[in-house]
């Protein structure tokens, strides 16, 4: 029996879904390092044995935690499983975002809509990074599906449950990542276009369904805390990156001798608690964490008002970087891997923005239908904006971006059959701009960034620091020397090519290496200590007590230091 439209386009996204199984599965074997980020499996382990984690906790995507931990839980540490788990979740997301196509335009343009995601390599690197992303992207497309679910189902008889549902897949995007929340109003003139009936209740069952989920979650962080944290309390940390003094769109600020600081913490991305002991130190008095966000957004808004030429040309950028090719990995392991795809034949960001910024504007005068899907890539354009313009933080745009690009192709080739060589130009014209604002601008700049992103992160990262810890100091030495050679004042690469020397018994450039890190970080007890120990090693007590004791001075806490200087002094 001869297959209706509808049996073959389900037949057509079920071939997606696999295809796209086996594109992110050669991804995840072929471009993904096996070292996995920490950061989730370390809380995960520690809420598991039961240990408190204290303010860390609204520094973590509460969906995402309680899921790692309930599969660390089950599965032990099998965190390849929990990334094979998100690859799956990653190829229905795709589908998902077909059915979006398919019902805000036409099958057609649904199924080439999941044919461009599929082909984009670096979300498949994103959704097997032990990190949030993946889970939001599903969300985020529930969410938009439900939505136009409700608006087909809602009659001027009955209010649609479809809108209860809706606010539920909302309300677990925004407690996988805060600026989900920003999909509510947009929600709401979506439901004000949409219901038929009372917009009013319409709008009341969304923002239950969206309640009931995100309500525990800061019921939670109260009763813990005895603070108003809606969900996270990172975002006025995450605004000082994107928008402090010497940000510029980028290269985010940190503190200073944030990186260097954070390498000795036992704990993964520790820069959350020193934002939050460096605002409480500023101010003088304990802040609880909503208030330690709120110091850096009003520390950040200050600078900005001094210098509002240097944030609008910050803004611009950011807002070029949303739209342009070049990928911001801001782990070690996905750079590598983004490295990697930059030579397999896929789709680039460059072109699925160029692409759907072109449908965008072709279809404006379709904006009441297409309402949401613009909503989302304006969300996330927003947060780029304000925070900045990290791949995580644009991503969730993509999705969407691929089916105004898939809509774009579509009518390109409908005016080709249609032999309207008017439009035809006129569509090429319109995309090579777009090309051209995806490729050319901040070219210099990008360049010399991508330069920085390979020496710290592959060359001293993946390389010289992980050679370090493996033992193997000779050839962590070289990788340093290549470091240190290109980045001069890199000091977390300086201190550890003089550990390297120092175990190789090079004393002379090893002492050479900690009086730089001294110089260079005279803050951080680290170089001192260094400096204490060899000196201690090569038998000068005198100059290794001075040492100890200035590390103690800048560190009452280094236990280490306290040991050693008793040892030398008899004390």
């Amino acid at each position: 029996m001869p297959l209706d439209s509808k049996n073959k386009t389900y037949i057509a996204f079920l071939t997606l879904f696999a295809a796209s199984m086996m594109i992110k599965s050669a991804v995840f074997i072929l471009a993904v390092d096996p070292i996995i980020f920490n950061k989730y499996p370390y809380f995960a382990r520690e809420l598991s044995a039961g240990r408190d984690i204290g303010e860390r906790l609204v520094d973590l995507s509460p969906l995402y935690l309680y899921v790692v931990t309930a599969f660390y839980k089950i599965f032990g540490p099998n965190w390849d499983l929990l990334a094979a788990l998100q690859i799956i979740l990653g190829s229905i997301h795709c589908v998902l975002i077909g059915l979006i196509g398919a019902k805000i335009f036409n099958p057609a343009v649904g199924i080439l809509a999941s044919g461009v995601l599929m082909l984009y390599g670096n979300i498949a690197l994103i959704e097997s990074t032990l990190e949030p992303e993946a889970f939001l992207f599903f969300f985020n497309a529930l969410a938009v599906l439900l939505l136009l679910r409700a608006a087909e189902t809602d009659t001027v008889d009955r209010i649609s449950t479809w809108w209860l549902f809706a606010g539920i897949a909302t309300g677990l995007a925004a407690i996988t990542k805060a600026n989900a929340l920003l999909m509510i109003p947009g929600a709401a003139f979506w439901i004000w276009l949409s219901a038929k009936k009372t917009p009013f209740w319409a709008f009341g069952l969304f923002l239950l369904g969206a309640i009931l989920v995100i309500a525990p979650v800061t019921i939670r962080n109260f009763v813990k805390f005895n603070d108003f944290v809606l969900i996270t309390a990172d975002g006025g940390k995450v605004f000082f990156h994107g928008n402090g003094p010497g940000a510029d769109g980028l290269e985010r600020v940190d503190l200073p001798d944030q990186g260097f600081i954070e390498e000795k913490q036992g704990e993964p991305d520790y820069a959350h608690a020193l934002f939050r002991q460096t605002a409480r130190r500023e101010a003088g008095y304990h802040l609880k964490p909503s208030e330690c966000s709120s110091y850096w957004v009003s520390r950040t808004i200050t600078h900005i008002r001094e210098n509002p030429r240097l944030a609008l040309e910050n803004f611009v950028r950011k807002t070029l970087l949303f739209f342009n090719n070049y990928e911001i990995h801001d782990l070690d392991t996905t750079y590598k891997g983004y490295k990697t795809l930059q030579r397999w034949p896929l789709v680039t960001a460059g072109i699925i923005t160029a692409l759907g910024s072109a449908g965008m504007l072709l279809f404006a005068t379709m904006f009441r239908r297409l309402f949401l899907a613009y909503w989302i890539v304006a969300i996330y354009l927003v947060s780029v904006i304000v925070f900045f313009p990290a791949t995580r933080y644009r991503m969730p745009a993509l999705p969407f971006l691929s089916i105004f690009a898939a809509a774009f192709l579509y009518e390109l080739i409908a005016f080709f059959r249609k032999k309207e060589a008017t439009r035809v130009v006129n569509a090429f014209v319109l995309v090579l701009f777009f090309l051209g604002t995806a490729y050319l601008p901040m070219k210099t700049a990008v360049r010399r960034f991508d330069l920085w992103q390979q020496i710290s992160r592959i060359h001293y990262s993946l390389e010289g620091r992980m050679l370090f810890k493996k033992g193997r100091y000779a050839q962590a030495a070289q990788a340093l020397e290549k470091v240190v050679s290109a980045a001069p004042d890199f000091t977390p690469a300086v201190n550890y090519l003089g550990k390297a020397y120092a175990i190789l018994g090079d004393h002379e450039r090893a002492a050479a290496c900690f009086k730089k890190v001294i110089a260079l970080s005279p803050a951080v007890d680290e170089g001192y200590m260094n400096a204490a120990l060899l000196f201690e090693l090569r038998g000068n007590k005198t100059q290794a007590a001075r040492y100890f004791e200035k590390a103690l001075a800048i560190n009452p806490q280094n236990v280490r230091a306290l040991w050693h200087l008793r040892k030398l002094t008899g004390d």
